[in-house]
């Protein structure tokens, strides 16, 4: 063997090394955190679920009755075309999603961010970069391979050939590895290249996270899109994972041309994950490190902090003011206000005809969420710095719940009125029922925003990037305060979603009953966080 060879294998030896270290690393964290693990669990069985699609199991198909991938493997005799046609768009559709998972995760993870010292410092540069590259291959396997690896097996049980598996499993290989590998070279490529604009740097969250967003729902609401997918050479990924199926013809050229094309994508997305690397890690950068002074606030806001500071008090309005500084600051802790979105966009289509009386109190419901999904979800992973001297100071702990609830509740209160009023008006409601839901909605979302101080209190997140920053919330409180929410809005529901509304006296009821849950919710919520925020102990309790 060559000096050259040794040289290659011992860098590559050394990069599996750091890759597997920081997977067990990412292991043990989740352990520690098994809201992390259960939100991957969650994810892959609802990823699998899909896929596969209805199977001949009792109940099974009572409770998942989509069709998938087993449905499809049964129709390869019958339906051969169709057959093509449909694994063609899924293959396209999958590349699509697991590249924009890559990206998404490259652009976000902290595990770019800044290089290893233990390892940059003992092993060679490209080693490092490409350990870290590994780990996060390693980390989106986890919730990708099981929903491909199920969809392979369901087929393949569909057609009743075991040939079928070895192509399912070598195109749906191929289907992970080009998206994602591709994903995280751009995703890495995009970081290194914004990197010195403050502005763009710290931006980047919401941008992928908006991004990713649209994409997964044109892809699950419109057909379309998904069969001019299809029709594009990504659909060859299709044929390749149908070249061993009998009875159907998959186009062999195709096929080929997709595991060529995955295979040449390993040393494309390596070389530009390795220089990109290393601008990122090491090129000269002005970064904003959220502890330098904001420039000075404009008329407006100016404003509001006056108007704030008259009605309750400096340290409020002060509060207030530090808690929006913070958002621009990390507007990371707000993936949450957005990330509901990718489950109630379906869902509202599908509501859109099946119920489409409930579509507006659905809408509403989803913008009174999103106030409390934000700041106030998680007050004492915000102020854990400051913990001890918010106790000690006569109004602070009232200050800092009132700061968090008024930084959710000034911009959000308005939206969510004008939605109403938009949304009641797109659904026919008369100008006095239009006016009644807005009413609704408002007492919905300033109820919600105490109880969001509840969750986030009782189920705070206290690692967080600065003490300058916000902490992202916990996604078990997310999960929480949106069941919760729900109850809180079931007035809503019941009145503007049946014909108890139509009248006088049913929109009055209505808005009392909101105003009830509301009143209950909030102002109990509230309490319950202050009494959690003036008995915390954070060596203790966390």
């Amino acid at each position: 063997m060559t000096s050259s060879s040794q040289r290659v294998l011992a860098a590559a030896r050394a990069a599996g090394q750091i890759a597997a270290v920081r997977h067990r690393v990412e292991l043990r964290r989740r352990r520690r955190h098994p809201q992390l693990a259960a939100a991957v669990v969650l994810g892959a069985t609802f990823a699998t679920l899909l896929l596969v699609g209805t199977v001949p199991v009792p109940l099974y198909e009572s409770v998942w009755p989509e069709p998938g991938a087993y449905h499809y493997g049964t129709l390869v005799g019958t339906e051969s075309d169709r057959v093509l046609e449909r694994t063609r768009e899924l293959a396209a559709t999958g590349l699509v999603l697991t590249a924009g998972l890559g990206a998404l995760g490259a652009t976000t993870s902290d595990g770019w961010e800044t290089p290893p010292t233990e390892a940059v410092t003992a092993v060679p540069l490209s080693s490092a970069i490409t350990g870290v590259l590994g780990a996060a291959l390693l980390e989106h396997g986890w919730f990708v391979a099981p929903a491909t690896l199920g969809a392979a097996l369901a087929f393949t049980a569909g057609t009743g050939s075991p040939a079928t598996l070895a192509g399912a499993v070598v195109g749906g290989g191929a289907i992970l590895l080009t998206g994602l590998l591709a994903g995280t070279a751009v995703g890495v490529a995009i970081r290194a290249a914004i990197r010195r604009s403050p502005r763009l740097y710290s931006a980047r969250y919401a941008v992928s996270v908006l991004l990713l967003f649209v994409t997964f729902v044109g892809l699950a609401v419109s057909r379309r899109v998904a069969g001019v997918l299809g029709s594009t050479p990504l659909g060859w990924y299709g044929d390749l994972a149908l070249a061993t199926t009998p009875g159907l013809e998959a186009g062999p050229v195709q096929a080929g041309a997709a595991l060529l094309v995955a295979t040449g994508v390993i040393p494309l997305a390596l070389g530009t994950t390795l220089v990109s690397g290393r601008s990122l890690w090491f090129a000269e950068t002005v970064l904003d490190d959220g502890i330098v002074s904001d420039s000075r606030p404009g008329r407006p806001t100016r404003f509001v902090g006056r108007a704030l500071e008259a009605r309750f008090g400096r340290a409020t309005a002060g509060a207030t003011a530090a808690v929006w500084r913070r958002m621009r600051r990390s507007p990371r802790a707000m993936l949450y206000v957005v990330l509901p979105l990718a489950f109630v966009g379906p869902v509202t289509a599908d509501v859109s005809t099946t119920a489409p009386a409930l579509l507006a109190p659905l809408v509403v419901l989803y913008a009174a969420s999103a106030v409390g999904l934000g700041t106030t979800l998680n007050p004492l992973g915000n102020e854990r710095v400051v913990l001890e001297l918010v106790r000690t100071t006569p109004g602070g702990p009232d200050a800092i719940l009132r700061g968090h609830a008024l930084a959710a509740l000034v911009p959000g209160v308005p939206v969510v009125a004008t939605a109403a009023l938009l949304v009641g008006a797109a659904a026919g409601y008369p100008p006095l029922t239009s006016v009644g839901f807005a009413v609704a909605a408002t007492l919905v979302t300033i109820g919600g925003t105490g109880l969001s101080l509840a969750v986030g209190a009782y189920l705070p997140n206290l690692e967080g990037p600065t003490p300058a920053s916000l902490s992202p919330p916990e996604l078990y409180a997310m999960l929480v305060y949106l069941a919760a929410m729900v109850v809180v809005a079931s007035p809503l529901f019941v009145g503007f979603g049946t014909e108890i509304a139509d009248s006088l006296v049913g929109i009055a009821a209505t808005v009392a009953l909101c105003g009830v849950s509301g009143g209950v919710a909030g102002l109990g919520g509230y309490r319950y966080a202050r009494r959690r925020l003036e008995a915390f102990e954070p060596g203790v309790d966390s």
